[in-house]
């Protein structure tokens, strides 16, 4: 018996539309909840100064954000007049600014002072996180570092150094294009935003993604540019997050200027921790 041409049709519709709906629900849901997909923005308690390393040293200033904190550690040898370095430090999407205090105490660098950068909306910051506003507010933090050591910009940029872990990389690089840092250390970076989408949520909502970091892109503008920083790749070899591959890609980009390491059994929330030595001798080491 053949089959009723106008019911046959119904039914391909039917087909058709519910999985279109299907995928048209959680496209309208991931543009809703995206961002807090990708910040997870924690604040401090009462006690935070219990967290403060030694010296710190409150950085109070206004984005488009708000008002916002990061936070400056001088160096523990209050002999110099000024850092040998200063390394500016960006952490991963879950951490605070201040999280970096635990790496800080065990760094061995006596001259080099620390620029802790909170995002917008973590800690004390009022605004949202997002790729323009964490970039904002690390150029207003490290500004007033400048000023507040009185070193004149040319002297400034040369003393910058960039640290950073997880998606604080691409805040990093974005940072590091518009600056002359001596070098870049990277711990357990992504290659881009929207690779990272598509692992959790495939082709072709991943093209939903309304910010991105690029980290391809910025390592080719860094070693493109006058004077390109060393960068140093610390990646753990257990990472289920952001896969080491992504890392080892990333340091054959430009493998003139970057060095890749990986770390044998360190996953993607303690790799800082069980590399922190290795990471403390690229830190210390001569400019390649």
């Amino acid at each position: 018996m053949l089959t009723n041409p106008p019911r046959l049709k119904k039914l391909a519709i039917s087909f058709i539309r519910v999985p279109a709906l299907v995928l048209m629900f959680f496209a309208l849901l991931l543009l809703l909840t995206q961002h807090s997909l990708i910040y997870h923005p924690s604040s401090y308690g009462k006690t935070y100064t219990l967290e403060l390393p030694k010296g710190a040293v409150a950085l109070d200033y206004n984005t488009n954000q708000g008002a916002q904190r990061s936070f400056y550690i001088p160096p523990r040898n209050s002999e110099i007049k000024a850092p040998d370095r200063i390394w500016v430090m960006f952490g991963g999407n879950g951490t605070r600014a201040l999280d970096w205090a635990d790496f800080i105490a065990d760094c061995p660098l006596k001259n080099d002072a620390f620029v802790l950068i909170e995002y917008p909306g973590y800690g004390f910051c009022k605004g949202s996180a997002s790729p323009k506003s964490i970039e904002e507010s690390a150029e207003k933090a490290v500004s007033l570092v400048g000023n507040n050591l009185h070193l004149a910009q040319t002297d400034l940029e040369s003393r910058l150094n960039i640290a950073a872990h997880s998606i604080g990389c691409g805040a990093a690089l974005n940072f590091a294009v518009q600056h002359s840092p001596g070098k870049v250390v990277l711990i357990a970076p992504f290659t881009t935003l929207r690779d990272m989408a598509r692992r959790v949520v495939g082709m072709p909502l991943c093209y939903l993604l309304l910010s991105n970091f690029d980290n391809r892109t910025r390592i080719r503008e860094l070693a493109a540019s006058p004077r390109p920083p060393a960068i140093t790749i610390f990646h753990g070899a257990e990472d289920t997050i952001i896969p080491e591959r992504m890392g080892r890609e990333l340091a054959l980009i430009s493998p003139k200027i970057t060095r890749f390491e990986s770390v044998p059994d360190a996953d993607h929330n303690d790799v800082v921790s069980a590399a922190r030595f290795r990471i403390f001798g690229t830190m210390d080491r001569e400019r390649e």
